[in-house]
């Protein structure tokens, strides 16, 4: 995958977000936090395209590969969730992806939100699987993470324990020491194929860090291409 191509993706949305942040602004419609950003949604679309291009230089036709629309899969616990990547092969969920942002300033709750999305959409689509809506080809899941650095969620400090003590883990972290551990439980616990975890600022020639290479994007696609080498069931190239 080509490095230049997957960071300007990632600079992309900096730009995407803060122009739907403008409309909403000159609509004199306004969100709290920096939720009139996003809610506008494309803002990943760059790089939702660059990895389908994955699949597409893998033999998959145009129409296996679906993004915008034809995202609907089937769920156990609730009829239906969009997922930001879906790749078909027939009848079959070959695989879906999710993708998430995350900015400040409310990194604290928001952790709280990303990781119950995350973790209950993977458990939703699994059993889905299990109860045969997805086809019998076990899918490949996968789920990628954009988080601002910001001196709120670099900040390293002790969560809240409550009642009972926390794992440790988690001691003396910032919300981007969290968010790995996050990725790489997800995909350790097997609910998740992969996992990626990106962090960049908001100025545009800040650099883009890749925290863990385990979950970065080189991996992340690497365990795309290691899939679709070991299901087999690649459609012939068009000519």
């Amino acid at each position: 995958m080509d490095q230049q191509a997957f960071e300007a993706a990632i600079r992309s949305s900096w730009v995407v977000r803060e122009s739907q942040a403008a409309k909403k602004l000159l609509s004199g419609k306004t969100d709290t936090g920096g939720r009139g950003a996003v809610t506008g949604g494309a803002h990943l679309d760059a790089l939702v395209t660059l990895l389908a291009s994955v699949f597409r230089d893998a033999g998959f036709p145009a129409d296996a590969i679906r993004f915008r629309s034809g995202i609907e899969l089937p769920g156990y616990f609730r009829p239906a969730k969009q997922w930001d990547l879906v790749v078909l092969q027939g009848e079959e969920l070959v695989a879906a992806i999710e993708l998430k942002s995350q900015v400040g300033p409310s990194f604290g709750n928001n952790f709280n939100n990303r990781s119950e999305e995350a973790i209950g959409s993977a458990v939703d689509l699994w059993r889905a699987y299990e109860h045969g809506l997805l086809g019998r080809l076990r899918p490949w899941l996968g789920y990628v993470l954009l988080v601002e650095e910001a001196t709120k969620s670099t900040r390293k400090g002790r969560p809240r324990s409550g009642t009972l003590s926390i794992d440790a883990v988690f001691s003396n972290t910032s919300y981007l020491d969290r968010y790995g551990i996050l990725c790489k439980r997800l995909m350790t616990s097997g609910l998740y194929d992969a996992t990626c975890l990106v962090t960049s600022s908001r100025e545009p020639e800040a650099p883009i860090r890749q925290p863990d290479p385990e979950i970065g994007f080189a991996a992340f696609v690497g365990a795309i291409t290691a899939r679709i080498e070991q299901i087999g069931v690649l459609p012939p190239r068009s000519n």
